[in-house]
């Protein structure tokens, strides 16, 4: 099936590593005009490289914490003033740190809950004015691993789980205006999203790369690019009817 994004203009947060960076060269690749964010601008440069590799187009993209107060406001206006429309959000920026319900404090709770939750429902808000005029779609960055339980993944599980959850009850508001919003669900995967892990805990690095492959059916971590292309495809005018979808893609992990 052929993809065309020709004309489409998209948000891709999360754009500087991993899905979110094969997300937005893949629509750069069938298309799309791009709007990349993304915290790390050494990385976020190198997918603006690629994405000019592909289309010969050079993509918007802002460098900002989307934590801070006003960035997703910047993002969503500097977008609309730069191609004076929005089709398509895509809500990749996520984070991982080990929690758990013995910790003393509710920081790192509120810190996941913050950046994998709130940030995507606070950008869907801020998008949804513009979506509705170009009859656009929201597309959330899950985890298959909202479904299976590992040890210290209890505060990332349940902000996966929020905003799958946000997405199929978004749908029913979102259908009459013409908006989808859908989330895919990706199983272990090669992005850089477990570093905050690695970078407190280095005495760990091997052990959680060996249970990440381990975790697999056929012991190799997904491909980001393979995620990016379920992306544009759900992105793109092929399905009208895909709404309120949760789409699993890991090899069939979460049935193990």
């Amino acid at each position: 099936m052929d993809i065309d994004l020709s004309g489409k203009v998209a948000i891709v947060t999360g754009a500087s590593s991993g899905i979110g960076a094969e997300t937005a060269v893949a629509f750069a690749k069938y298309g799309a005009k791009v709007s990349l964010v993304g915290r790390d601008e050494v990385r976020l440069l190198q997918t603006v490289n690629k994405c000019v590799e592909v289309s010969n187009v050079v993509p918007l993209w802002v460098r900002l914490d989307l934590t801070q107060p006003g960035a997703c406001e910047a993002v969503v206006n500097k977008t609309v003033e730069t191609y004076g429309k929005l089709d398509i959000l895509v809500n990749s920026a996520g984070k991982v740190i080990f929690s758990f319900l013995s910790d003393d404090t509710m920081e790192r709770l509120d810190d996941l809950m913050n950046v994998n939750f709130r940030i995507p429902y606070h950008l869907s808000q801020l998008a949804l004015p513009h979506l509705e005029k170009t009859k656009g779609n929201i597309i959330n960055i899950g985890t298959s691993m909202s479904r299976r339980t590992k040890p210290g993944m209890l505060g990332y599980t349940v902000s996966k789980a929020a905003l799958m959850m946000f997405t199929r009850q978004a749908s029913f508001e979102l259908a009459p205006k013409g908006v989808r919003i859908n989330c895919i669900s990706p199983g272990p995967s090669k992005t850089n999203i477990l570093a905050n892990i690695i970078v407190n805990n280095p005495e760990m690095r091997d052990m959680i790369n060996k249970d990440l492959i381990k975790s697999t059916s056929d012991s190799n971590m997904l491909d980001p690019k393979e995620v990016a292309l379920l992306v544009c495809l759900t992105a793109s005018d092929a399905f009208p009817s895909l709404n309120g979808a949760d789409m699993l893609l890991d090899g069939a992990v979460c049935m193990a």
